[in-house]
């Protein structure tokens, strides 16, 4: 990990462990799921519900985890040729408009939970509440925001950020 805040050390530390721990269950339940069929020939009829609301959850927390990295994918043709002083002018653009992208996500998402509480919905099969499948939407927006906000931060004081302390490697010219 490329940072040495301890708030960002202190969040991303237990996402990723969720993340992992996640992605381990899906793979616990499919392998399950497989023995249940083709030894026992009862599959669990719910296994592949819960293994598709786990890969949500999942990709939702993991995409905070990659903005904390600063490893989202980026048209960087431009950015990477850019000085030093252009490329935090980018960042700060780029963050601020992707805490504005990440509020509005927030307040939707959080306005569908509500629907859904208040309808009782619940999945079909494995008959998980709705809005607890929808909850991670929001969570994993607001880890971003706020990791995106720590990164602005440290611009603000001058301090390197994640993209800094990985400048692109200049390639050898190849010889013909």
């Amino acid at each position: 990990m490329q940072t040495d805040n301890r708030l960002e050390l202190a969040l991303i530390r237990p996402l990723r462990f969720i993340v992992g721990g996640l992605m381990v269950s899906a793979v616990l339940v499919n392998f399950a799921n497989v023995v249940g069929r083709y030894v026992f020939s009862r599959p669990f009829v719910w296994g592949e519900e819960v293994m598709q609301f786990m890969n949500v959850w999942s990709v939702m927390l993991g995409a905070a985890v990659v903005t904390c990295n600063g490893a989202h994918l980026r048209m960087d043709a431009f950015y990477n040729r850019a000085s030093p002083r252009v490329r935090r002018v980018l960042d700060v653009l780029t963050n601020f408009l992707a805490i504005a992208v990440y509020l509005y996500v927030i307040s939707q998402s959080v306005q569908m939970i509500r629907m859904l509480a208040g309808t009782g919905q619940r999945s079909v099969i494995a008959r998980i509440p709705m809005d607890l499948m929808y909850a991670v939407i929001p969570l994993g927006f607001g880890f971003g925001t706020l990791f995106l906000a720590l990164w602005l931060y440290r611009i603000w004081r001058g301090q390197p950020t994640v993209g800094e302390a990985r400048e692109p490697t200049e390639r050898p010219e190849l010889i013909a």
